[in-house]
Protein backbone atom coordinates (compact mmCIF):
# COMPACT_ATOMS: atom_id res chain seq x y z
CA UNK A 1 0.00 0.00 0.00
CA UNK A 2 3.06 2.27 -0.16
CA UNK A 3 3.17 2.62 -3.97
CA UNK A 4 2.70 6.25 -5.04
CA UNK A 5 1.79 5.51 -8.66
CA UNK A 6 -1.72 6.70 -9.67
CA UNK A 7 -4.10 3.81 -10.30
CA UNK A 8 -7.77 2.99 -10.79
CA UNK A 9 -9.87 0.84 -8.47
CA UNK A 10 -13.48 -0.14 -8.00
CA UNK A 11 -15.76 -1.17 -5.14
CA UNK A 12 -17.59 -4.48 -5.49
CA UNK A 13 -20.41 -5.27 -3.09
CA UNK A 14 -20.36 -8.81 -1.73
CA UNK A 15 -23.07 -10.97 -0.28
CA UNK A 16 -22.51 -10.72 3.47
CA UNK A 17 -20.11 -13.42 4.65
CA UNK A 18 -20.11 -13.79 8.45
CA UNK A 19 -16.66 -14.14 9.97
CA UNK A 20 -16.14 -17.04 12.41
CA UNK A 21 -16.29 -16.01 16.06
CA UNK A 22 -16.71 -12.37 15.08
CA UNK A 23 -19.35 -9.67 15.01
CA UNK A 24 -18.29 -8.58 11.52
CA UNK A 25 -19.02 -9.70 7.98
CA UNK A 26 -17.37 -9.02 4.64
CA UNK A 27 -19.56 -6.59 2.67
CA UNK A 28 -17.31 -5.32 -0.14
CA UNK A 29 -13.89 -5.55 -1.76
CA UNK A 30 -11.63 -2.90 -3.26
CA UNK A 31 -9.85 -4.14 -6.38
CA UNK A 32 -7.98 -2.90 -9.42
CA UNK A 33 -10.15 -2.04 -12.38
CA UNK A 34 -8.69 -5.03 -14.22
CA UNK A 35 -10.24 -7.33 -11.62
CA UNK A 36 -6.98 -8.72 -10.24
CA UNK A 37 -6.43 -9.70 -6.61
CA UNK A 38 -8.22 -7.33 -4.23
CA UNK A 39 -6.46 -4.33 -2.71
CA UNK A 40 -8.60 -4.24 0.42
CA UNK A 41 -11.62 -5.77 2.09
CA UNK A 42 -14.47 -3.96 3.83
CA UNK A 43 -16.11 -5.42 6.92
CA UNK A 44 -19.22 -4.23 8.71
CA UNK A 45 -20.64 -5.05 12.11
CA UNK A 46 -23.86 -7.03 12.20
CA UNK A 47 -24.97 -4.65 14.95
CA UNK A 48 -26.59 -1.46 13.49
CA UNK A 49 -24.71 1.77 14.08
CA UNK A 50 -21.28 0.13 14.52
CA UNK A 51 -18.19 0.98 12.45
CA UNK A 52 -16.97 -0.22 9.09
CA UNK A 53 -13.44 -1.63 8.97
CA UNK A 54 -11.18 -1.56 5.93
CA UNK A 55 -8.32 -4.09 5.85
CA UNK A 56 -5.55 -4.65 3.35
CA UNK A 57 -5.62 -7.72 1.14
CA UNK A 58 -4.37 -10.43 1.17
CA UNK A 59 -2.54 -9.95 4.51
CA UNK A 60 -5.68 -8.58 6.23
CA UNK A 61 -3.96 -5.76 8.13
CA UNK A 62 -6.29 -3.02 9.48
CA UNK A 63 -6.18 0.18 7.44
CA UNK A 64 -8.87 2.31 9.04
CA UNK A 65 -12.26 2.37 10.71
CA UNK A 66 -15.24 4.41 9.48
CA UNK A 67 -17.71 5.42 12.20
CA UNK A 68 -20.99 7.31 11.83
CA UNK A 69 -20.75 10.55 13.82
CA UNK A 70 -24.16 11.98 12.90
CA UNK A 71 -26.65 12.28 10.02
CA UNK A 72 -24.63 12.06 6.79
CA UNK A 73 -21.38 12.42 8.76
CA UNK A 74 -18.65 9.82 9.26
CA UNK A 75 -15.27 9.89 10.98
CA UNK A 76 -12.28 7.97 9.63
CA UNK A 77 -9.66 6.77 12.12
CA UNK A 78 -6.38 4.88 11.80
CA UNK A 79 -6.13 1.51 13.63
CA UNK A 80 -4.48 3.24 16.62
CA UNK A 81 -7.38 5.72 16.88
CA UNK A 82 -5.62 8.65 15.19
CA UNK A 83 -8.20 10.84 13.36
CA UNK A 84 -7.70 10.83 9.59
CA UNK A 85 -10.73 12.69 8.25
CA UNK A 86 -14.34 13.68 8.83
CA UNK A 87 -16.59 12.98 5.84
CA UNK A 88 -19.93 14.73 5.31
CA UNK A 89 -22.56 14.34 2.62
CA UNK A 90 -24.85 17.24 1.68
CA UNK A 91 -27.88 15.94 -0.27
CA UNK A 92 -28.79 17.42 -3.64
CA UNK A 93 -32.08 19.21 -4.23
CA UNK A 94 -34.16 21.00 -6.86
CA UNK A 95 -35.91 23.71 -4.80
CA UNK A 96 -35.62 26.51 -3.85
CA UNK A 97 -32.64 26.26 -6.21
CA UNK A 98 -30.88 23.24 -7.74
CA UNK A 99 -27.73 21.94 -6.15
CA UNK A 100 -25.72 18.77 -6.58
CA UNK A 101 -24.96 16.21 -3.89
CA UNK A 102 -21.67 17.23 -2.29
CA UNK A 103 -19.13 15.06 -0.46
CA UNK A 104 -16.63 16.85 1.77
CA UNK A 105 -13.69 15.38 3.66
CA UNK A 106 -11.91 17.48 6.27
CA UNK A 107 -8.48 15.95 6.59
CA UNK A 108 -6.55 15.92 9.84
CA UNK A 109 -2.82 16.68 10.16
CA UNK A 110 -2.30 18.86 8.17
CA UNK A 111 -5.79 20.34 8.14
CA UNK A 112 -7.22 20.40 4.61
CA UNK A 113 -10.61 20.10 2.97
CA UNK A 114 -11.41 18.22 -0.24
CA UNK A 115 -14.77 18.48 -1.96
CA UNK A 116 -16.53 16.44 -4.65
CA UNK A 117 -19.87 17.19 -6.31
CA UNK A 118 -21.94 14.47 -7.99
CA UNK A 119 -22.17 14.97 -11.74
CA UNK A 120 -20.50 17.56 -13.92
CA UNK A 121 -22.44 20.68 -14.91
CA UNK A 122 -22.49 19.69 -18.59
CA UNK A 123 -23.74 16.17 -17.76
CA UNK A 124 -26.58 17.65 -15.70
CA UNK A 125 -27.40 20.08 -18.53
CA UNK A 126 -27.62 17.21 -21.02
CA UNK A 127 -29.64 15.19 -18.52
CA UNK A 128 -32.22 17.98 -18.12
CA UNK A 129 -32.40 18.85 -21.83
CA UNK A 130 -32.99 15.22 -22.87
CA UNK A 131 -35.35 14.43 -19.97
CA UNK A 132 -38.59 14.59 -22.05
CA UNK A 133 -37.18 12.06 -24.54
CA UNK A 134 -35.96 9.41 -22.10
CA UNK A 135 -38.95 9.89 -19.79
CA UNK A 136 -41.24 9.07 -22.73
CA UNK A 137 -39.07 6.07 -23.59
CA UNK A 138 -39.16 4.83 -19.99
CA UNK A 139 -42.94 5.19 -19.89
CA UNK A 140 -43.40 3.26 -23.14
CA UNK A 141 -40.92 0.56 -22.10
CA UNK A 142 -42.59 0.18 -18.70
CA UNK A 143 -46.04 -0.21 -20.26
CA UNK A 144 -44.66 -2.75 -22.72
CA UNK A 145 -42.97 -4.73 -19.93
CA UNK A 146 -46.25 -4.76 -17.98
CA UNK A 147 -48.01 -6.59 -20.79
CA UNK A 148 -44.96 -8.64 -21.75
CA UNK A 149 -44.24 -9.73 -18.18
CA UNK A 150 -40.63 -8.59 -18.33
CA UNK A 151 -39.13 -7.46 -14.99
CA UNK A 152 -36.52 -5.23 -16.63
CA UNK A 153 -35.59 -1.93 -14.97
CA UNK A 154 -35.76 0.93 -17.48
CA UNK A 155 -34.81 3.77 -15.14
CA UNK A 156 -31.98 6.16 -16.01
CA UNK A 157 -29.32 7.02 -13.50
CA UNK A 158 -28.48 10.62 -12.74
CA UNK A 159 -25.05 12.02 -13.64
CA UNK A 160 -22.64 10.38 -11.22
CA UNK A 161 -19.07 11.47 -11.96
CA UNK A 162 -17.52 12.91 -8.82
CA UNK A 163 -14.14 14.66 -8.71
CA UNK A 164 -12.76 15.42 -5.26
CA UNK A 165 -10.49 18.46 -5.37
CA UNK A 166 -8.31 20.23 -2.84
CA UNK A 167 -7.32 23.92 -2.99
CA UNK A 168 -3.95 24.26 -4.69
CA UNK A 169 -3.72 20.51 -5.35
CA UNK A 170 -6.31 19.74 -8.02
CA UNK A 171 -8.13 16.44 -8.39
CA UNK A 172 -7.16 13.88 -5.73
CA UNK A 173 -9.88 11.27 -6.37
CA UNK A 174 -12.04 10.86 -9.49
CA UNK A 175 -15.10 8.62 -9.73
CA UNK A 176 -16.25 7.69 -13.25
CA UNK A 177 -19.92 6.74 -13.30
CA UNK A 178 -19.96 4.74 -16.55
CA UNK A 179 -17.15 2.38 -15.56
CA UNK A 180 -17.84 2.72 -11.81
CA UNK A 181 -14.14 3.09 -11.11
CA UNK A 182 -12.15 5.51 -8.97
CA UNK A 183 -8.91 7.10 -10.15
CA UNK A 184 -6.67 7.74 -7.18
CA UNK A 185 -3.31 9.48 -6.78
CA UNK A 186 -1.71 8.34 -3.48
CA UNK A 187 0.71 11.30 -3.63
CA UNK A 188 -2.20 13.72 -3.14
CA UNK A 189 -4.60 11.82 -0.88
CA UNK A 190 -4.08 9.22 1.84
CA UNK A 191 -5.12 5.82 0.49
CA UNK A 192 -7.13 5.12 3.64
CA UNK A 193 -9.23 8.24 3.15
CA UNK A 194 -9.66 7.49 -0.56
CA UNK A 195 -10.97 4.00 0.18
CA UNK A 196 -13.28 5.35 2.90
CA UNK A 197 -14.74 7.97 0.54
CA UNK A 198 -15.26 5.36 -2.18
CA UNK A 199 -16.96 2.92 0.19
CA UNK A 200 -19.27 5.58 1.63
CA UNK A 201 -20.23 6.85 -1.81
CA UNK A 202 -20.90 3.34 -3.12
CA UNK A 203 -22.84 2.47 0.02
CA UNK A 204 -24.98 5.60 -0.39
CA UNK A 205 -25.66 4.83 -4.07
CA UNK A 206 -26.70 1.26 -3.33
CA UNK A 207 -28.96 2.43 -0.51
CA UNK A 208 -30.74 4.88 -2.83
CA UNK A 209 -31.13 2.19 -5.53
CA UNK A 210 -32.80 -0.13 -3.01
CA UNK A 211 -35.11 2.62 -1.75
Amino acid sequence: MHDTTPYAFRISANNPIPLPASDAELIATVSHRSGNAPLARVYASRTPGRPLWIHTAPDDRPLCAVTQAGPDTHDVHAPDGTPLASVTRRPGRLVPWPRRTRWTARLAGPSQRITGRAGTWYAWLLYVVTAPVWLLWVLCATVYSFFDGSPDDFTFGRPARTCWRAPGTGTVLDYRGLSRTYRHDPRRLDTRVAFALAVLRTWDRDRRLRA
